[in-house]
C-alpha cells in the first residue's frame, strides 16, 4: 500500500510540472485547467480549459500557444477587432468558443477554419456589421450560434449555408429591421428545423416593433415605401446663421442597407456639385462595418447666394429618404420682418419680429381630443411656419398642419377624411344633415367647401340608396342659408356653389329607372321633381312651385314675398300637371298657398326636325330654388346679363332638364313664370351658363326674353333648358343680397313716439329750468340721465332693431341698446340705494360750536357706475367677438349663448340689488311713518314770529335771513321720501315690462307678435305719461317755471321768496321776497353800498297794500334728528326752506329743507340786547349791511301762541333747544351787538332817512303781510317777551 501511495505522488508532481510546460499562454495572461472526461468506453484523451477573459487581448491567443486538447477557450471581454483567416487553426478538440463583449467588426473568410469539433460559438455584444457564408466555413459540427448585441440590421441569404448541423440562433441587435432582406430566414429555419431564438425581436419597421421574428408571417416581412432607417444624422441639424465669408461643414450619416446606398446633397432642391473656386467642397462616402454610411460637405468661404435649405439625401433600391438644415447667410445690413398677428380659421398666432431670411416657427393650439400616435409614443407638436423674406417682407405662411378653431369646420374636415362606401354612406350624410342645419352660422367657406365635397361623393351612391336624395336635397337647401359673402369665396375658391348644383342636376340620372319613375323631395329651399318619360307619348308638363302663406298678422307679407328665411312647414313644393293648362301665379288655386313660380314646357319639347331612330325612355327633372345665392357670378361680368353685377337675381330659380334625349333648340319656347318681391328695374330674362368667366359660371341672357310683366310676377321665353331666373336692378326695394328690413307693428313705432316727446320734455324742462326746480342735486342727475337712457333704449330698439340686412348697423344697433339697457338698470339701482340711505339717515352729533358742513360728495361715482359698468362689459363683449351681435339673428341683439354671460346674468344680480334696496327702504319708511304716530304732542305750542324791524332791503323787497342747524341730507322741496320711493318703483316696474314685451314682440310669431306688440305700446304710454306728470305737470315749480314767460300769470302770482345763494350756510342766506330773482340777485350782490342797492328796486319793490296783506305760513318739514336725550328719533320735522328760487350752480349744498319751507322762528326785535342765535349774538348777514333792525321805529306789539294747523308739527325739544348740552351766554352776546352796532353807526342816518321814506316801516297801519308761503305778523312785540333764549338752533330774520 505505501508502494503504491508513492507512485501516485510522483505521478502528480510530474504531471504539474508536465502542465506548466504545456500551457505557454500563460504568458499572456490565460489559465490552463483540466477538465473532465468525457464518458466514453475507451481510454480518453486530455481536456484542457483555457481561460483568457479580461485581459486585454488585441488579438486571439495563437493556437500553438494553447495546450493540445483544448475543449474550451473563453476570449471574452478583450478588445479584439479583427477575426483573420485561420485565427483558431489547429484546435481539433475545441468545442466551445467564447467571444463575447470584444470589439470584433471584421470576422475574415475563413476565420474558424480548423474547428471541426467547435459546437458552440459565442460572438455577441461585438461590432460586427457585414456577414457572409464563407465567414462559418470549416463549422460542420456547431449546434448554437450566439450573434446577439451586434450592429448588422440585417443578415444576407445563405449566411448560415456552412452551418449543416444548427440548431439554436440568436441574433438580435438593436437594429434588426424585419423587411424582405430577412424574409429567407422563415423557410430556412423551417427546412433546418432550426430554432431562432426567442430574444430576436424585430426592432423596425415600427408596425413589428419588439415583435418575435420566430412568430413572424412571411407576408409581413415587407418592403413597401420609403425605408425606414435607423440611422440618419445630419450636423449640424438645427438652422444656422452665419456671416458672410464663413466656414461651415455639414456630416450625413445613413444606415447602409446594400451597395445602391448612396449620400446626395441638394441645395434648395437643386444637386450639389463641388466647386473649389466657390468654397464648397464633396467628401467621398465612407462606408463603417457594412453598417453606415457618411458624406461630408464643406462650405469654406460662404456666399449669399447659400441662403436656404441644405438637404442630404440618402438613395436606396427600396426608396429616397432626406435631412434638411436651413442656412441664413447676414449680411453687414440685415432687415427685419416686423411683428404681426395673423388670425384665421386655424387660429392667433403671432408672429414675432424676425430676421429677414429666417423661417418662423409658431406651435399650433391644441385641443383636448387631439390623441397622439396609435403606439403610445410622444405627440409630435403640430407648428405653423412663416418666412420673413430677404427684403424683410413676410411671405405667406403655411398652416395647414393647424386644426381649424371652429368646431362645425373640424367636424365637417372629419368628415371629408372618412372613406365613404355603401354601407357607411347614408349614415354619414344623416349625420352631415345634422351640422348642415345651423349653415346659417357658418363663417368659413371652407365648410362650405366641405359639405360640397361630401355631397359630390354621396352622389355617387344615389343608385344604390335611394334614402340619399333627401339627405342631398336638404343639405344644398341648407347651404343656402349661409351667408351671401361666404358662399361667393367658396365659389370663387373651388367652385363649391358649381359643385353643389351640378351634383344637384344629376339626381334624376341615377336613381330613376324602370322600376322607379317618379321622385319628389321638398325642403325649405329646393323643390326637386323628376320623371320618365316617353317621348313618343309626351304631350306637355306644366309645374307650379308653391308654398304655404305665412299665418302672421295682418299687413306683414309672406316670407317668400320679403325674402327672408321661411319656416320650417313652409317648404318649397311641385305641383306638375300634363298638358297645357293655364297657369297663374296671382291666381293660385291651392288654398292657403301662395305661387313662387311655374314652367310650361311644349308638346313639341323632344320633336326633332331630323327623322331619328325610335327614341328611349327620357328622364325629365326639375328643381325650384328660393333664391339665387347659389348661382355667385365671381367674375368680370360687365358684358353679361347681369352687368358687371348692377342685377342681382330678383326671383326664383328654376331648372328643367333631360337625360336619355337629346333636346336641341326649341321650337316651341319654355314658358316662365316667376314671383318677385318687389317692383325692381331694368328686368332682364337670363340663364345661368357653366361654361363662361373661365368655368366660373355667369348669367347669359342669349335665347331668353321677357314675354310679360305684371305686379310682382314676370314672365319670359326661353329656346333651352337651364336654369332660368329674372334679373333686375334692385337699390328700388328690398334685396336678399342685403337682407330685409322687417317693419314692427305701427303701434310700437306711434307708442315709441309719444315716450320719447314725454321724456325729452321732462329732459328740456329740467336743464333749461335747473336753477328753479326745487330738486337735489342728485336728484337731477339721477333723473334726467335715466330718461336719457329709456330714450336712448326705445328710440334705438324701435328703429334699429329688424335692420338685419345690414350688419354694421345691426351690430352697432345690439351694442347700444346692450349698453342703454344695462345703464338704465343701473340708473335705477343709484337712485333706490339714494332714497335708502335718505330714508335711513340720522343727523350725526356735531361738536360744541361747530357749524361747518362736509363737503358733497362727486357725482361722479355714480357716472362710474351706471356708464363705466355698462360700457366694461359691452367692451369686453365686442371684443372677444364682435359676431356676438347679430351673427344671422333674426332681431339685432346678443347672439343667445354670449348673451347669457354677458347680458341675463348682469341684469339678474342688478334687479336683485335693486329689489333689496327697495325692500329696505319701504321697510324704513313705514318704520318712520309708524314712529311718528307716536310721537307725543308738545305742551305749548311754538310761539308766532313776532318782533319789529326792516322788512325791506334798500330795493324795496323783503330781505329774510335765514340760518340752519346741523346739516341734514338733500331732498326734494316738493315730494316726500314716501312719495319718491313709490314713483322709482312704478318706473322700475314699467321699464321692465316694457324690455320684456318688446323682446316677446320681435321674436314671436303669428298672433303673438300683435298681443306683446299692444302691450309694449300700452307700457311705453303709460311709462312716458307717468314719468312727464309726476316730474313735471304735479310740480308747482316745474309749472311756475314754465308759465313764468308769461307777463299776466307773473304778476298774479303771489309774492315768491328768492334766498340769496352766494352765501355760506354758517353765515345764513339772505331771502327777498316778491321781487324778480335776476334783480334780486344784483341787489343782493351789489348790497354793500347804498345806491347800488337802491338801484335794483324796479320789479323788487312793494306796494304798502302788498305788504299788508302778506304774510308768511310756515310749514313743517321732514328733516329728522336724533334727540339727545333718549337717542330716538324725533317725528318733529326740521322746517326746511322753500324761499329761494335758484340754487347754487358751484355747490348745490342746501341747508336743511326737508320739507318745503325753513320753519321761520321769530322777527328780531328792534332792541339789540337779546341774542336771537346760538351763539347769543346776532347775525352777520349781508342784509344787515343795508339795514338795522335795532334803529328802526317800528311800534311794537306782542304776538299771541298759534294753534298749529293741519300739516304742521310742532318743533320737539330737540330741535328747540341745544339739548342740555350748554345755556347761552346773554352777556357775550350784548358785547357782540355792541361791537357791531359801533361799526354801523357811521351810516345810520342816512339808511334811517331812506327806510323812513317808505310807509311799510309802521307795520300797524296796513296789517299783516300775506304771501302763497310765508305768514308774517308785522306787528312790533317785546323784544324780551317775544324771544325764548336760547330755544331755536336757527333763527330766520325777516
Amino acid at each position: 500500500m505505501r508502494r503504491a501511495a508513492a507512485l501516485v505522488l510522483l505521478a502528480a508532481a510530474l504531471s504539474g510540472g508536465g502542465t506548466a510546460r504545456s500551457c505557454p499562454a500563460q504568458s499572456l495572461g490565460c489559465k490552463c485547467t483540466a477538465e473532465r472526461p468525457k464518458a466514453t468506453g475507451g481510454p480518453a484523451a486530455p481536456r484542457r480549459r483555457v481561460v483568457c477573459s479580461g485581459g486585454g487581448l488585441p488579438v486571439p491567443p495563437e493556437p500553438r500557444l494553447l495546450p493540445d486538447g483544448t475543449a474550451t477557450l473563453l476570449l471574452s471581454n478583450n478588445k479584439i477587432t479583427v477575426l483573420e483567416n485561420g485565427s483558431f487553426f489547429g484546435l481539433l478538440a475545441l468545442e466551445k468558443l467564447d467571444l463575447k463583449n470584444n470589439l470584433i467588426s471584421t470576422v475574415q473568410p475563413g476565420a474558424f477554419l480548423g474547428l471541426p469539433e467547435l459546437k458552440r460559438l459565442d460572438l455577441s455584444n461585438n461590432r460586427i456589421g457585414c456577414l457572409s457564408a464563407s465567414v462559418f466555413q470549416g463549422l460542420p459540427n456547431l449546434l448554437r450560434l450566439n450573434m446577439s448585441g451586434n450592429i448588422f440590421s440585417s443578415l444576407p441569404s445563405g449566411v448560415f449555408d456552412e452551418l449543416p448541423s444548427l440548431k439554436v440562433v440568436d441574433f438580435a441587435t438593436e437594429y434588426l429591421t424585419c423587411d424582405c432582406n430577412l424574409r429567407w430566414v422563415l423557410p430556412w429555419a423551417r427546412n433546418r428545423s432550426a430554432q431562432i431564438s426567442e430574444r430576436t425581436a424585430c426592432i423596425y419597421p415600427r408596425h413589428l416593433h419588439a415583435f418575435p421574428l420566430r412568430s413572424a408571417r412571411e407576408s409581413q416581412l415587407r418592403c413597401a415605401g420609403a425605408p425606414e432607417l435607423h440611422t440618419h444624422h445630419l450636423i449640424p441639424s438645427l438652422r444656422q446663421v452665419v456671416f458672410q465669408g464663413d466656414r461651415l461643414p455639414f456630416q450625413c450619416t445613413a444606415t447602409y442597407l446594400d451597395n445602391s446606398t448612396q449620400i446626395r446633397w441638394y441645395h434648395n432642391r437643386e444637386p450639389v456639385e463641388e466647386d473649389e473656386r466657390m468654397g464648397v467642397i464633396v467628401e467621398e462616402s465612407l462606408i463603417h462595418d457594412c453598417t453606415f454610411i457618411t458624406s461630408e460637405l464643406i462650405l469654406s468661404n460662404i456666399h449669399v447666394s447659400a441662403n436656404g435649405e441644405w438637404e442630404c439625401a440618402v438613395s436606396t433600391s427600396q426608396g429616397n429618404v432626406s435631412k434638411k438644415v436651413e442656412i441664413v447667410v447676414l449680411e453687414t445690413s440685415a432687415s427685419y420682418c416686423p411683428a404681426e398677428r395673423v388670425t384665421n380659421n386655424r387660429g392667433d398666432f403671432r408672429w414675432p419680429r424676425t430676421l429677414a431670411g429666417i423661417t418662423a416657427y409658431q406651435p399650433c393650439l391644441q385641443y383636448p381630443f387631439a390623441a397622439g400616435p396609435a403606439g403610445g409614443g410622444s405627440v409630435v407638436e403640430k407648428q405653423a411656419w412663416r418666412r420673413c423674406d430677404r427684403a424683410g417682407h413676410w411671405e405667406e405662411g403655411d398652416y395647414s398642419h393647424c386644426l381649424y378653431t371652429n368646431d362645425i369646420t373640424r367636424v365637417l374636415y372629419t368628415f371629408v377624411l372618412m372613406p365613404i362606401n355603401a354601407s357607411n354612406a347614408l349614415t354619414l350624410a344623416h349625420q352631415l344633415r345634422v351640422y348642415t342645419a345651423e349653415a346659417a352660422n357658418f363663417s368659413d367657406m371652407v365648410d362650405v367647401l366641405y359639405v360640397a365635397q361630401m355631397i359630390e361623393k354621396f352622389i355617387g351612391y344615389v343608385d344604390q340608396i335611394k334614402q340619399l336624395t333627401d339627405v342631398i336635397v336638404e343639405m344644398a337647401s341648407n347651404i343656402m342659408l349661409v351667408d351671401d359673402h361666404i358662399l361667393w369665396m367658396s365659389q370663387k375658391e373651388e367652385k363649391a356653389c358649381t359643385s353643389i348644383v351640378r351634383s344637384l342636376e344629376k339626381i334624376a340620372a341615377h336613381t330613376l329607372s324602370s322600376n322607379s319613375q317618379h321622385m319628389a323631395v321638398n325642403s325649405r329651399n329646393i323643390a326637386f321633381e323628376a320623371y320618365v318619360v316617353k317621348p313618343e307619348s309626351y304631350v306637355g308638363l306644366s309645374c307650379v312651385a308653391f308654398q304655404r302663406r305665412d299665418g302672421g298678422p295682418a299687413g306683414r307679407p309672406a316670407p317668400a314675398e320679403r325674402g327672408a328665411e321661411p319656416m320650417p312647414d313652409q317648404q318649397l313644393r311641385l305641383r306638375c300637371t300634363t298638358g297645357r293648362p293655364n297657369v297663374s301665379l296671382t291666381s293660385f288655386h291651392i288654398k292657403n298657398s301662395i305661387a313662387l313660380a311655374s314652367i310650361q314646357l311644349p308638346p313639341s319639347l323632344f320633336a326633332s326636325p331630323v327623322p331619328a331612330a325610335p327614341l328611349a325612355d327620357c328622364k325629365l327633372q326639375l328643381l325650384v330654388f328660393r333664391n339665387g345665392k347659389l348661382f355667385c357670378s365671381t367674375g368680370n361680368s360687365s358684358r353679361l346679363a347681369d352687368d358687371g353685377k348692377r342685377r342681382s337675381v330678383a326671383t326664383p330659380v328654376i331648372y328643367a332638364g333631360t337625360y336619355g334625349c337629346g333636346v336641341g333648340n326649341l321650337s316651341e319656347p319654355v314658358t316662365v313664370s316667376l314671383r318677385h318681391p318687389g317692383e325692381g328695374a331694368d328686368p332682364v330674362a337670363a340663364y345661368w351658363n357653366f361654361e363662361v368667366l373661365g368655368g366660373m359660371g355667369g348669367w347669359s341672357a342669349e335665347g331668353c326674353q321677357l314675354a310679360a310683366r305684371e305686379p310682382n310676377v314676370t314672365s319670359l321665353h326661353c329656346r333651352h333648358l337651364s336654369n332660368v331666373a329674372v334679373l333686375m336692378e334692385l337699390s328700388g326695394f328690398p334685396s336678399e343680397a342685403r337682407g330685409t328690413v322687417e317693419v314692427l307693428h305701427p303701434a310700437m313705432y306711434t307708442c315709441t313716439a309719444v315716450l320719447l316727446l314725454c321724456l325729452f320734455t321732462t329732459i328740456i324742462t329740467y336743464i333749461v329750468n335747473h336753477g328753479t326746480i326745487l330738486i337735489p342735486r342728485k336728484g337731477w342727475h339721477m333723473l334726467l340721465n335715466l330718461c336719457f337712457h329709456i330714450a336712448m333704449t326705445a328710440a334705438v330698439f324701435a328703429g334699429g332693431i329688424t335692420l338685419t340686412g345690414y350688419l354694421i348697423v345691426c351690430q352697432a344697433v345690439g351694442i347700444i341698446l346692450h349698453y342703454s339697457s344695462l345703464s338704465t338698470l343701473l340708473w335705477m339701482a343709484v337712485k333706490a340705494r339714494v332714497l335708502y340711505k335718505e330714508a335711513t339717515w340720522k343727523a350725526p352729533r356735531q361738536p360744541d360750536g361747530d357749524t361747518s358742513q362736509p363737503a358733497p360728495r362727486p357725482m361722479l361715482r355714480f357716472y362710474l357706475i351706471a356708464g363705466g359698468i355698462p360700457l366694461i362689459i359691452c367692451g369686453i363683449t365686442a371684443a372677444v367677438n364682435i359676431h356676438n351681435y347679430h351673427d344671422n339673428n333674426p332681431y339685432c341683439w346678443l347672439v343667445w349663448r354670449p348673451s347669457l354671460g354677458a347680458f341675463y346674468v348682469p341684469v339678474a344680480f342688478i334687479l336683485l340689488v335693486t329689489w333689496i334696496y327697495f325692500l329696505c327702504a319701504g321697510l324704513s319708511l313705514q318704520c318712520r311713518l309708524s314712529h311718528q304716530k307716536d310721537v307725543p304732542e308738545p305742551l305749548e305750542p311754538p310761539p308766532r314770529l313776532g318782533g319789529a324791524g326792516d322788512l325791506l332791503t334798500d330795493s324795496g323787497s323783503i330781505s329774510v335771513t335765514l340760518n340752519s342747524g346741523p346739516p341734514c341730507p338733500e331732498a326734494d322741496g316738493v315730494y316726500s321720501l314716501q312719495v319718491q320711493f313709490w314713483a322709482l318703483v312704478t318706473t322700475h316696474a314699467l321699464y321692465v315690462a316694457l324690455w320684456t314685451f318688446g323682446a316677446m314682440a320681435v321674436s314671436q310669431r303669428w298672433y303673438l307678435n300683435i298681443v306683446f306688440s299692444c302691450l309694449y305700446g300700452i307700457t311705453a304710454v303709460a311709462l312716458g305719461l307717468f314719468i312727464f306728470i309726476h316730474h313735471c305737470i304735479r310740480r308747482r315749480d316745474v309749472l311756475n317755471s314754465w308759465f313764468s314767460c308769461c307777463p299776466s300769470y307773473r304778476n298774479a302770482l303771489p309774492m315768491q321768496a328768492y334766498v340769496h345763494p352766494g352765501l355760506a350756510p354758517e353765515d345764513g342766506s339772505q331771502v327777498f321776497i316778491g321781487c324778480d330773482p335776476e334783480v334780486a340777485r344784483s341787489g343782493a350782490s351789489s348790497s354793500s353800498s347804498p345806491s347800488s342797492a337802491g338801484s335794483a328796486g324796479g320789479r323788487c319793490k312793494l306796494t304798502n297794500l302788498q305788504v299788508a296783506q302778506s304774510q308768511v305760513d310756515a310749514r313743517p318739514a321732514a328733516c329728522l334728528e336724533p334727540d339727545p336725550t333718549d337717542g330716538k328719533t324725533t317725528g318733529a320735522g326740521r322746517h326746511a326752506s322753500n324761499l329761494h328760487g335758484r340754487r347754487n350752480h358751484r355747490g348745490r349744498t342746501k341747508q336743511c329743507r326737508d320739507g318745503k319751507h325753513h320753519r321761520l322762528k321769530m322777527l328780531r326785535g328792534a332792541s339789540s340786547e337779546h341774542p336771537s342765535s346760538e351763539s347769543g349774538s346776532l347775525h352777520n348777514s349781508h342784509s344787515e349791511s343795508y339795514h338795522s333792525g335795532r334803529n328802526s321805529p317800528v311800534s311794537s306789539g306782542r304776538v299771541g301762541p298759534r294753534v298749529p294747523q293741519d300739516g304742521e308739527t310742532a318743533p320737539s325739544h330737540s330741535e328747540g333747544s341745544d339739548g342740555g348740552r350748554r345755556a347761552p351766554d346773554f352777556a357775550e352776546a350784548r358785547r357782540r351787538s355792541a361791537s357791531r352796532d359801533n361799526l354801523r353807526q357811521a351810516n345810520t342816518s342816512e339808511k334811517e332817512a331812506k327806510r323812513r321814506s317808505y310807509p311799510l316801516n309802521v307795520g300797524s297801519h296796513n296789517g299783516g303781510l300775506k304771501g302763497s308761503k310765508y305768514d308774517i305778523n308785522l306787528a312790533s312785540v317785546d323784544s324780551v317777551a317775544g324771544m325764548k333764549t336760547g330755544l331755536w338752533k336757527s333763527e330766520t330774520t325777516v
